[in-house]
């Protein structure tokens, strides 16, 4: 079919109660050259799928722990997560194999959707990519997030990102090619969302009505005509890119025209103190207060059961996050590249890293749930955009897994050596710990049909 251009301020135009009413459209190519356990009231505790990103990998030789099994002990870089060893699950020797056109970038779609990365012209920049299929936060989040107040809640801890090389390496969630679901940075405003106006307390058993919601009318509906207009116009790309659009802002009207369901009968559930803004203080980020804060916000969401799935940016895809706290003065993705000899500074980032991830771990298992806590429910990908930062290396790949999946991963944990299978299977693990019925997953180079059993029960 012949595609006709579409001018990037194309609009969805329709009538609604007498007015006139627009919707903007997704980037298209169109707009391209060519050279572009169970409750007290019986219901199961739910399963929740997490994700754990930081930036511009590892040092490998102080990674991969010696010993294999259930009987592993934590490397020099994952020593701070020693005193919650049995919740953790370390997989080497993986490696992505969806190509690894532009470091960094490939990685980092690998390693969070199991499929390549969509390569897009670059005129004002080194190189620009986008996803070519969803992150398996938003795979997970259709499946196990029904009836909770938000789909999926995506966070930030570094803000040191880079913005100019496309969504890859800008956000972390995607739900497909240049659909992304971009991270807050400041807990006070994560609070705002999660525990402001419409969060029912615990107390309550009848949430508060909207009496406009029934005369509310989606604004999909009122556009109908001209998106099938659109349609005729574009490439079989296109259409899929503006139905994932389209499903997106349904998703939204849904989450703001329902009633959201009391949060369920547990003492543990409770609305937490607002935190702070932790702004910069002489340049200095407050990483430390910032994941602490975080790693609250998520724990309770899970309790009270806003969300049942997250997504945290610690730190960004070559990102020019400064450690200042292990005595770092330059960015990260330099001081990977800059760095002589065996990089003991870049290692030290390492090994802070893990210890902000253990933060996070301590959260989630601080608050009771059924006969365990909240992290025996969870599972949690930790990982990065490539092996090693310096090499741009997708082999060997740092991986980490968190989390009891409600009994669906091993417990305690193990130390899983591949002999250089693919990544994507971890990936179909963890969506079937949450309850996925899965066959297969991933696309081209990362489509497998077998999963990481040796993590699994």
């Amino acid at each position: 079919m012949r595609q006709t251009a579409l001018s990037r301020r194309r609009l969805l135009r329709g009538i609604m109660g007498g007015a006139v009413i627009a919707i903007g459209l997704p980037p298209l190519e169109a707009m391209f050259n060519g050279h572009g356990t169970a409750y007290a009231g019986g219901a199961p505790i739910p399963k929740r799928l997490g994700i754990f990103f930081w930036g511009n990998g590892v040092k490998l030789d102080r990674w991969v722990p010696t010993a294999t099994g259930a009987a592993w002990t934590p490397s020099l870089a994952l020593e701070p997560l020693t005193a919650l060893k049995d919740y953790v699950s370390v997989v080497s020797g993986m490696n992505i194999k969806t190509g690894n056109e532009r470091g960094h970038h490939a990685g980092c779609v690998g390693i969070l959707s199991g499929a390549p990365m969509v390569s897009q012209p670059h005129p004002n920049s080194g190189y620009v990519s986008t996803f070519s299929k969803a992150s398996i936060d938003q795979i997970a989040a259709a499946a196990i997030s029904q009836g909770t107040r938000f789909r999926s809640l995506e966070v930030g801890v570094s803000r040191r990102v880079v913005t100019g090389e496309g969504t890859t390496l800008h956000y972390l969630s995607h739900n497909g090619p240049d659909s992304f679901n971009p991270p807050e940075y400041d807990p006070a405003k994560v609070f705002d969302r999660l525990f402001g106006a419409g969060f029912v307390p615990p107390s309550s058993t009848t949430p508060p009505v909207d009496p406009s919601l029934a005369l509310r009318r989606s604004v999909l509906d009122a556009v109908l005509a001209d998106v099938a207009d659109v349609k005729s116009r574009v490439g079989a790309t296109d259409r899929v890119r503006l139905d994932q659009h389209l499903a997106n802002i349904r998703s939204i009207e849904n989450r703001l025209t329902q009633v959201p369901p009391p949060p369920p009968p547990t003492l543990s559930c409770k609305l937490p103190l607002k935190p702070g803004s932790f702004p910069d203080v002489s340049g200095k980020e407050a990483i430390e207060e910032r994941m602490k804060a975080m790693s609250d916000l998520i724990a309770m969401a899970f309790a009270c059961d806003q969300t049942r799935v997250f997504s945290m940016m610690f730190s960004g895809s070559v990102g020019s996050t400064v450690f200042w706290q292990v005595g770092a003065t330059s960015g990260h993705h330099d001081l990977t590249h800059n760095e002589a000899g065996n990089q003991p500074m870049v290692h030290d980032t390492t090994v802070f890293t893990m210890k902000q991830f253990a933060t996070l771990l301590a959260a989630l298992k601080a608050i009771p749930e059924g006969a365990g806590n909240v992290l025996d429910n969870c599972a949690i990908l930790a990982s990065s955009d490539v092996a090693d930062g310096f090499a741009h290396s997708i082999n060997n790949y740092p991986i980490v897994v968190a989390g009891g999946a409600g009994g669906a991963l091993k417990y305690p944990g193990v130390h899983y050596k591949s002999a250089g299978e693919n990544t994507s299977m971890v990936l179909f693990s963890l969506l079937k710990a949450v309850g996925l019925p899965l066959t297969e997953f991933g696309d081209a180079g990362g489509r497998v049909t077998t999963s990481c059993t040796a993590i699994e029960t």
